[in-house]
């Protein structure tokens, strides 16, 4: 009984918002993240394979690489949050282009800085009750999630996200599991390593 308290018990902020240590929206970026295979070549520039014993020009040939990218990795708003701000509110829509404008300058990060404090009021003229408004707003409609520290927030990469989201995807899952195995050998030796 006294497990399933503890269990069930979300730390939440002033707002009533559950905070979270680690990014929510991570396990359905992976699910919706489409990959695919790019060959990237030296360009225009062409190597001539040459017979050594006659001189003669065989063929042509090249370096080739072929690496998995994001087939959305260029695509900094993607349809899901694009179908997502259609349905904000007016101050919903003021604090997501101050959202926006921090991602433009984060990149490869899924979490932000995002403080009513910090707005350039020449860019996006907002009130504060509109900025919360708004802040709640962007919440409840899982464009961000409050994390344990103030003020600092996870962005969900299914709508938007600077950088390749492929790369940090590997990234959080090689990160999750090295933490995963040193937890399950913290749990069967019953001390820390």
């Amino acid at each position: 009984m006294i497990e399933n308290k503890i269990q069930t018990e979300v730390k939440k902020s002033r707002r009533g918002l559950p905070r979270h240590t680690k990014n929510p929206f991570l396990n359905d970026t992976s699910l919706h993240t489409k990959t695919g295979v790019r060959r990237i070549t030296t360009g225009k520039d062409r190597l001539a394979l040459v017979n050594e014993s006659t001189g003669e020009q065989v063929g042509n040939g090249g370096f080739f690489q072929s690496m998995e990218v994001d087939k959305t990795q260029f695509v900094k708003l993607y349809v899901d949050g694009v179908s997502a701000i259609e349905g904000l509110s007016s101050s919903g829509k003021k604090v997501f282009k101050i959202l926006y404008l921090a991602i433009r300058d984060n990149k490869d990060t899924d979490t932000i800085l995002m403080s009513f404090d910090i707005v350039d009021q020449d860019i996006v003229k907002i009130s504060r009750t509109t900025y919360f408004k708004g802040m709640k707003e962007l919440a409840d409609k899982k464009f961000i999630a409050e994390t344990m520290i103030q003020n600092y927030y996870f962005i969900n990469p299914d709508y938007m996200f600077n950088g390749d989201r492929l790369t940090f995807m590997k990234t959080y899952y090689l990160k999750d599991k090295k933490t995963k195995t040193k937890e399950n050998k913290i749990n069967c030796q019953g001390k820390t390593q």
